[in-house]
């Protein structure tokens, strides 16, 4: 178990690693040390790293090969209430093709895991991988490729909450997908 999470998170460094040479401007982490770092990812690409079979270096076309959802969201922002339609797959689809790495011995492992999503800026906000798995709460949450019939991949994908009331895990600008168990 020790030797599979040392290779997965090998794999998740070089990935880091590959990319850290495409930019000069790196945006500093204030995560917690098992995290890595958010640098080096260009604006409109994001990585999907963690505990997956299939580390990635990807942007807003790539998510075109997933079903795309549309949901019509309201929620409350700093400037009042917003309503907006967003399209694009569920985070869920996008991790299932990454290859979520659950332990079969450990009873609904899965509900152990949380995905974080980060920003280009920093911002970062947590989904329970729970909240999204359709065996338990299915929630329709969406890596937004477009809003409002505009495109996001010159900026990047957007984090969609449905059912938030407020906007705080909308997560603008992604670069950076990670599922993750935390310690225990």
């Amino acid at each position: 178990m020790i030797r599979l999470r040392i290779l997965r998170l090998s794999a998740a460094l070089a990935v880091l690693a590959l990319t850290a040479f495409a930019s000069s401007g790196a945006v500093a982490s204030t995560s917690a040390p098992n995290l890595p770092p958010l640098t080096g990812v260009l604006a409109g690409k994001f990585l999907v790293i963690g505990d997956v079979a299939h580390p990635a270096l990807l942007d807003v076309h790539a998510l075109a090969a997933l079903r795309a959802h549309t949901e019509t969201v309201t929620f409350k922002a700093g400037s009042g209430s917003q309503t907006h339609t967003y399209v694009g797959p569920l985070l869920v689809d996008l991790l299932t093709q990454a290859g979520p790495q659950f332990d079969p011995t450990i009873k609904n492992d899965k509900l152990r895991h949380y995905v974080s999503v980060s920003a280009t800026d920093g911002y970062r906000a947590l989904v329970a991988y729970g909240e999204i798995d359709p065996g338990f709460e299915n929630k329709e949450v969406l890596l937004a490729t477009s809003e409002d019939g505009h495109s996001l991949a010159t900026d990047g994908p957007r984090l969609v909450v449905p059912g938030d009331i407020s906007g705080g895990r909308y997560v603008s600008n992604v670069n950076r997908v990670f599922l993750e168990k935390p310690p225990l």
